[in-house]
């Protein structure tokens, strides 16, 4: 499997969005109803991160055992070097969950919040974080 994140947003009253992710190992998905303006601010530091090593971003939609899901997800740097990745928790409600890390290039992350950005202005879009396979400290 390719690591990613997708987000599939639809703008509605509530908007909804769909959670996906996997690495090489799991994989998970969720859907949400949420604020959009949750999803605006997630853009906009996303298009700044990282600001340093300790820098991190938190998306959460939902409760942690609600029987309606939850959606988790934290942006930060690996290690000193600067590379990146997302924690990802995710549940359906149900008996169903998954926790798992993606690890990516910035420039995936660029144009992960250019087409989150694009989603917002037209009211519905997929947006993709494409991930990397997970480094090792052994190169």
């Amino acid at each position: 499997m390719q690591p990613r994140l997708e987000l599939e947003f639809l703008q509605d009253d509530p908007s909804k969005i769909w959670v996906k992710a996997c690495n090489e190992r799991f994989a998970g998905e969720t859907e949400q109803y949420f604020n959009a303006q949750s999803l605006r601010d997630l853009a906009e530091n996303l298009s700044s991160f990282p600001k340093s090593n300790s820098d991190e971003i938190i998306f959460e939609v939902g409760e942690v055992d609600s029987s309606y899901g939850h959606c988790f997800l934290k942006f930060y740097c690996i290690d000193s070097a600067g590379h990146t990745a997302v924690f990802i928790s995710v549940s359906d409600g149900e008996s169903n969950s998954a926790k798992f890390t993606v690890q990516f290039e910035v420039l995936s992350l660029d144009m992960f919040v250019s087409s989150i950005n694009f989603a917002l202005k037209s009211g519905n879009g997929v947006s993709e974080l494409i991930g990397i396979n997970a480094y090792t400290q052994n190169i």
